[in-house]
C-alpha cells in the first residue's frame, strides 16, 4: 500500500462517516470493555432468547458474538455498507460457533428487511455515519414488529457522536418512545420503543 492511501486511510478513520475497514482493529481492542463490554450492552438490550435482531453496522462484529449468545433460539442479521467488515464479523461468530446469524451488505436508509419482522434493532457508533440518519431511523421503525426495540449508543471518541438530544429528536419524531437510557452524556445508551 502506497503512502498516499495511508495518509488517506488515516483521515478517514479520524475524520466523520464510516471506519475504513483497514483499521477494523481498533474497533476490536480490548480497552474497548473500559467504555462499553460486549456483556454489558447485552444486558441493556434485555432480548428474550428467540429474538430476531438486527445489527447495523457491526463492523468486524465486536459486539455481535455476545448477542447472537444471548439469543440461541434466535437470529442475528448484521447489515455493514462494507463487505471487508461482514466478512472479518462472520470468521468471529463462526469461530465462536454462531451458526444463527445472517449477513448483508448495504445501507441503513434501504434495509432489506421485511415491515414488522424483527424484536430489536441495534447501533453502537454508528448513527452519526449513516448519510441520511432520519431515514435511517424510519427505516428501523419499518422492519420493528410494534413494541419491538431500537437501540443506540453513543461512545466518546466517535467523531460522529451524536448527542442524547439529537438521537431523541430523531427517533420520537419517528414514532418511537423513550424506554431506558444507560450511561452518561458522552457514552449513553438510549433504548426506545415503536409504538403500538
Amino acid at each position: 500500500m502506497n503512502l498516499t492511501r495511508r495518509i488517506d486511510i488515516i483521515k478517514r478513520f479520524f475524520g466523520r462517516g464510516v471506519c475504513p475497514y483497514q483499521v477494523a482493529f481498533t474497533l476490536s481492542n480490548p480497552l474497548r470493555r473500559l467504555i462499553l463490554s460486549p456483556e454489558e450492552l447485552v444486558a441493556r438490550l434485555e432480548l428474550s432468547e428467540g429474538a430476531r435482531v438486527l445489527e447495523l453496522g457491526p463492523g468486524p462484529g465486536y459486539f455481535s458474538v455476545e448477542v447472537a449468545r444471548s439469543i440461541p433460539r434466535g437470529y442475528l442479521l448484521l447489515l455493514d455498507i462494507q463487505l471487508e467488515m461482514l466478512e472479518m464479523a462472520r470468521q468471529r461468530l463462526h469461530k465462536a460457533g454462531m451458526r444463527h446469524a445472517g449477513y448483508a451488505q448495504g445501507d441503513a436508509s434501504a434495509l432489506p428487511v421485511d415491515d414488522g419482522a424483527l424484536d430489536a434493532v441495534f447501533l453502537v457508533a454508528v448513527l452519526g455515519e449513516a448519510p441520511d440518519p432520519r431515514a435511517c431511523v424510519q427505516e428501523v421503525y419499518r422492519v420493528l414488529r410494534p413494541n419491538g426495540l431500537l437501540s443506540n449508543t453513543e461512545q466518546p471518541g466517535d467523531p460522529d457522536f451524536m448527542s442524547p438530544a439529537e438521537v431523541r429528536a430523531l427517533a420520537q419524531g419517528a414514532g418511537f418512545r423513550v424506554e431506558q437510557v444507560y450511561g452518561s452524556v458522552k457514552n449513553y445508551t438510549i433504548n426506545f420503543r415503536k409504538s403500538v
